[in-house]
């Protein structure tokens, strides 16, 4: 039976035929597209980068014992300027090469950590709250993330997957203080926009979907074992089945399988705390999983539908 593309997408294969098919490619140029791997490093890029981190330990040794009585103000303006430092240096490295680039990207990475860790030290000696703290130095890495995920190999999408959960966590904690609930809720506040930010497509966009289905994760278990009722145990499965229409719809593997865990350990969870036997649990469990196969269906069924309409 053929399926229109509108229900199944193409796969990479089947567009590569069709290319070489229309005359548009040869065979070997196809076969050359379909084995490129999505990343590609040189042993000397590796060993580089594995040198580098051996130099940024021992660095980081001789600062810790150099500062060891150092004041709070000392610390952060030496962490300050080293961010200044090794920003100039990500600005002027030379690009070119995609090796070069990702280089560039890990010292622009190491500035943004030394100028958020700097400004947290010194302003930990203000009046302000450490909270107020953590979600401004959040926001202002989750803006720079913003910006440069649309240009940058990577360290766009790294920025926003650090910085949106710090805003999230620190922001739940002022509405409510630390407590499960609130962890819970930012973790499902950061994992929501990430999930939605890395459906822009730019950057490294599978690192922000990722992250966003982790958090979404971990937010609706802390709230199935929190404080909350013994209805809050259905929270990882209404999760789950969101996440996996949403993975079936948009065929993606991150969301599929995050959707799958939260379903299937929601709901035996919730079987272990609602039902008194095994048999029960069992009969029941093979229900939720009829249901989630038929909204997948019956979702794809009207994507369809208004694709052809």
């Amino acid at each position: 039976m053929n399926e229109s593309r509108t229900e199944r997408r193409e796969t990479r294969r089947q567009i590569l035929d069709r290319y070489v098919s229309s005359g548009r490619l040869t065979d070997s140029e196809a076969d050359l597209v379909q084995t490129a791997p999505g990343w590609s490093f040189t042993v000397r890029e590796l060993f580089s980068y594995l040198a580098g981190l051996i130099i940024l330990s021992g660095v980081i040794r001789i600062i810790v014992l150099a500062f060891k009585d150092a004041s709070q103000e000392v610390i952060g303006s030496v962490l300050l300027l080293a961010g200044a430092a090794l920003g100039a240096l990500a600005w002027r490295l030379p690009r070119g090469s995609e090796a070069k680039e990702r280089f560039a990207e890990v010292v622009e990475a190491a500035s943004l950590l030394a100028l958020g860790g700097g400004t947290g030290v010194l302003l930990d000696l203000t009046d302000l709250s450490p909270k107020v703290i953590v979600a401004g130095i959040g926001a202002a890495v989750a803006a720079w993330g913003w910006w440069r995920s649309v240009s940058a190999l990577f360290v766009g999408s790294v920025s926003l997957c650090a910085g949106v959960p710090m805003v999230a966590f620190a922001v739940a904690a002022m509405v409510r203080e630390e407590s499960t609930y609130s962890a819970a809720v930012g973790a499902l506040a950061a994992g929501a926009v990430l999930w939605v930010v890395g459906q822009r497509g730019v950057g490294s966009a599978f690192l922000q979907r990722s992250a966003g289905c982790y958090f979404l994760l971990m937010g609706s278990f802390m709230l199935s074992g929190g404080e909350m009722n013994d209805a809050s145990v259905v929270v990882p499965i209404a999760v789950g089945a969101v996440l996996f229409v949403l993975g079936s719809s948009n065929l993606q593997l991150e969301s599929l399988v995050a959707g799958a865990i939260g379903v299937t350990v929601g709901t035996t969870m919730a079987m272990g705390e609602w039902l008194p036997s095994e048999f029960t649990r069992g009969i029941t469990t093979i229900a939720v999983g009829g249901v989630m196969l038929f909204l997948t269906l019956g979702q794809m069924r009207r994507k369809r539908q208004s694709t052809s309409a």
